[in-house]
């Protein structure tokens, strides 16, 4: 095939083209944010379950502290009850001795009463702290989350602006070239990994990198510059500089 080295040369430029637009659509389906954002849904999901099991725990206890409370008080109204026997001198000496006893054994009662009642509150309180954290760690998730939504968007805004405007010197460009020219270069580009051609710099292809071997090398100086070249390791087309 033949085609002008200026058409050649654009060619050049619509790869640079097609490059910048392949880079923008990894970048745009690549953002970090988009991995951050879907890491922050898990800790979010994982933190609502624990959030339900911690908010159950903590109704329990209330219920077990509320209970040890009640308890406490019967014992010191019915030792108040006693008290008041004691200082009203109505009683019996039986009766006294009876009620000293008792009072005794209430007041060892509403000890023990005291001590659990004092492990629920601190069981309460660990409980209830777990529980603040959790939501403190929700609200902290939810605002990063806002905030990687803002830097996803204008990230996605500046690429889709660089997209937008090489699609659009692609659209410019195209007409220029060669339509056979630019057919094969569509069809290699297809098979190449979106790399259509590229330039022949010394003794390599910059598509592939490898080096030509210096037999082809002087069969391509002997070619007219019209003639299009195909690399032999890539078939990418060649574009001599």
């Amino acid at each position: 095939m033949k085609a002008s080295e200026a058409h050649q040369n654009l060619l050049i430029d619509l790869q640079k083209i097609d490059t910048t637009i392949m880079a923008c659509g990894l970048k745009l389906a690549n953002l970090p944010e988009h991995e951050q954002i879907k890491a922050i849904h898990k800790r979010l999901e994982d933190a609502a379950v624990e959030l339900k099991v911690v908010e159950t725990e903590l109704e329990d206890v209330s219920i077990d502290l509320r209970r040890s409370e009640v308890d406490v008080e019967a014992v010191v109204d019915r030792m108040k009850k006693d008290e008041g026997r004691l200082s009203s001198g109505s009683a019996s000496p039986k009766e006294l001795e009876q009620t000293q006893h008792e009072l005794a054994t209430l007041a060892k009662r509403k000890a023990e009463l005291e001590d659990s009642e004092l492990e629920i509150m601190m069981r309460y309180d660990s409980v209830k702290k777990r529980l603040d954290e959790l939501a403190s760690d929700e609200v902290g998730l939810k605002q990063l989350e806002l905030e990687l939504n803002v830097r996803l968007e204008n990230a996605k805004t500046q690429l889709d602006a660089e997209l937008s405007k090489a699609k659009s010197d692609r659209a410019l460009l195209v007409p220029q070239i060669d339509g056979s020219l630019y057919d094969l270069y569509e069809k290699v580009r297809g098979s190449a990994n979106g790399i259509g051609a590229a330039l022949l710099i010394g003794s390599k292809c910059d598509g592939c990198h490898l080096q030509i071997n210096a037999i082809e090398i002087e069969r391509i100086k002997s070619l007219a510059v019209d003639e299009v070249l195909r690399c032999e390791e890539c078939r990418r087309i060649l574009v001599r500089i």
